[in-house]
């Protein structure tokens, strides 16, 4: 089936829009709105990019409950800055790197600024399996911002194997966005749970944005190859399933996705926008080109109407 969404580049600070033709609709806009915080995490997947216009995506005149099934960096979460929120991941190392910045921030950027950037002391520091929660946290921060690519890998027996990074100058420890995630996760609930056990609670109004785990390197035949240890065609559409199942409730949905038929397919009756991005992962920055990933919504983006899947 031939898909004819509108699309949507992002680039920096500037967001252009364009028609199902590729024709330019409307002259570039300038997000004047900037993100309320930064995440203090790289992710692998991350939706750092999409941060700059994240307050231009949220449904209009919501007012309800933010739920983010799949938070990794959190940079929606953090560019939005909802007071109210579940959050959850089922990393929970993860998790519980958030729940120790939300409750002692002070305690883990203590620790943060004792570590070292060396070689040795990063393999050190990844060999040791911590268990008091601001140590949990300042270990997951500090490898996350020196190891290579920022890429956060486990072995088959959970263990984190992601060699170290060779950066100029990284700054392992930033305080000020800790301390201001801090204070926007006060009120945040934080699980580690099925994206359908978190929706659960949900009511007519929320929002919910799904930003399942994907590859968009392998857009063709290698697709369920590359993705399935990442995230099943079984959750797949299990996920789709479920968004579909909230939309008919009134719930505002908002799912980032691979830009791939199979999976626009899945979303029956929901808008389809194609998002084209400078892509951030590459060894070198001559690897790095643009690529595309799929937004679909249960409320038109930027009030622009597109193709709705049939």
């Amino acid at each position: 089936m031939i898909f004819r969404p509108t699309l949507l580049k992002v680039s920096n600070d500037r967001l252009a829009v364009y028609g199902n033709n590729g024709s330019s609709t409307s002259s570039r806009i300038e997000i004047e709105l900037r993100p309320v915080a930064y995440p203090i995490l790289k992710w692998a997947g991350g939706k750092q990019w999409l941060a700059a216009a994240a307050r231009h995506l949220v449904p209009p005149l919501w007012n309800g409950r933010y739920y983010e099934p799949f938070v990794g960096g959190g940079s929606f979460f953090f560019a939005i800055g909802p007071e109210v929120a579940t959050l959850s991941d089922k990393n929970q190392e993860l998790i519980t790197t958030y729940k120790a910045v939300r409750e002692d921030p002070e305690a883990v950027i203590r620790l943060l600024r004792t570590y070292p950037y060396n070689k040795k002391f990063y393999y050190q520091l990844r060999a040791r399996s911590p268990r008091v929660p601001h140590a949990i946290a300042a270990r997951l921060l500090y490898l996350n911002k020196t190891c290579w690519n920022g890429l956060y890998r486990v072995n088959r027996e959970g263990k984190f194997n992601t060699p170290f990074g060779k950066f100029k100058n990284p700054t392992i420890c930033n305080s000020d966005r800790l301390l201001t995630a801090s204070r926007l996760l006060q009120t945040i609930s934080l699980n580690s749970d099925d994206f359908g056990d978190i929706v659960s609670s949900v009511e007519s109004k929320d929002f919910v944005y799904f930003d399942p785990p994907y590859v968009t390197g392998h857009q063709n035949n290698g697709f369920l190859k590359y993705n399935r240890q990442l995230f099943s065609w079984n959750d797949q559409e299990r996920l789709a399933k479920l968004a579909i199942q909230l939309a008919n409730l009134h719930v505002n949905v908002l799912v980032s996705n691979a830009d791939h038929p199979a999976v626009i397919e899945l979303y029956k009756g929901f808008n389809y926008y194609r998002i084209r991005r400078q892509s951030l992962i590459g060894g070198q920055e001559g690897s790095r080109g643009k690529i595309s990933e799929a937004l679909l919504s249960s409320y038109p983006l930027l009030e622009i109407k597109t193709e709705v899947i049939q």
